[in-house]
């Protein structure tokens, strides 16, 4: 990897351009997998849905509580949606999902998980809280997705989710994402069959 052809790097701030998003991936700064057949816009990457989606179990937990000091599997089943049908996302439904492709951002690079405009207008979108990603991180993106509207919605696996983009640091991270320094929860890592994972934040109740 030849880092003085990444001219980004000097510009912290800059919001990567769809060029300098192929070079670093052709130069192995930023691992995008499966790298091949990307659809990448003016400054973004898209993103598709992977088909194994995590729902609130609704039936079996109607008059739980969930109670943020415990851990909340108990109350998440997973599905995966069919290729074909699709899966039914019910008026104002919240699911998890994740991303079909895998990424890893080095030291000096953040990104940012935005919408599609056109599925934001059908009233789906895809993160309430989870929009950024610290350098470092490595797997598939949690995806938060939400019916808004009083209809339901068709979601189907492999479809165009989103899109990520990319902006360069001052300078490279102290402490990556993963590292032991914060602790981190989250290990996602690349294979056929991406699932979301369940919250973790009763683990900051631990001492």
């Amino acid at each position: 990897m030849n880092n003085k052809n990444l001219t980004f790097l000097q510009q912290g701030g800059a919001v990567l351009s769809d060029r300098d998003i192929k070079l670093a991936i052709k130069e192995g700064y930023l691992e995008v997998k499966p790298n091949k057949d990307l659809n990448i816009q003016p400054s973004s990457i898209d993103l598709h849905l992977a088909k194994t989606i995590m729902v609130f179990a609704r039936r079996r937990n109607k008059d739980a509580v969930i109670d943020l000091k415990k851990p909340v599997d108990q109350y998440l089943e997973y599905e995966v949606l069919d290729l074909n049908k699709g899966g039914m996302l019910h008026p104002h439904e919240f699911i998890l999902g994740v991303t079909s492709e895998w990424l890893h951002l080095p030291s000096q690079l953040l990104a940012n998980v935005e919408g599609k405009s056109s599925l934001g207008r059908l009233g789906l979108v895809i993160h309430a809280t989870a929009g950024f990603i610290d350098p470092g991180f490595s797997g598939h993106v949690t995806l938060e997705i939400t019916n808004l509207t009083d209809q339901p919605l068709l979601i189907y696996p492999d479809m165009p989710i989103g899109q990520v983009r990319f902006s360069a640091l001052t300078c490279e991270a102290e402490n990556c994402y993963g590292s032991a320094a914060l602790k981190s929860k989250y290990i996602n890592e690349f294979s056929k069959n991406p699932k979301p994972m369940a919250s973790q934040y009763w683990k900051n109740f631990k001492k």
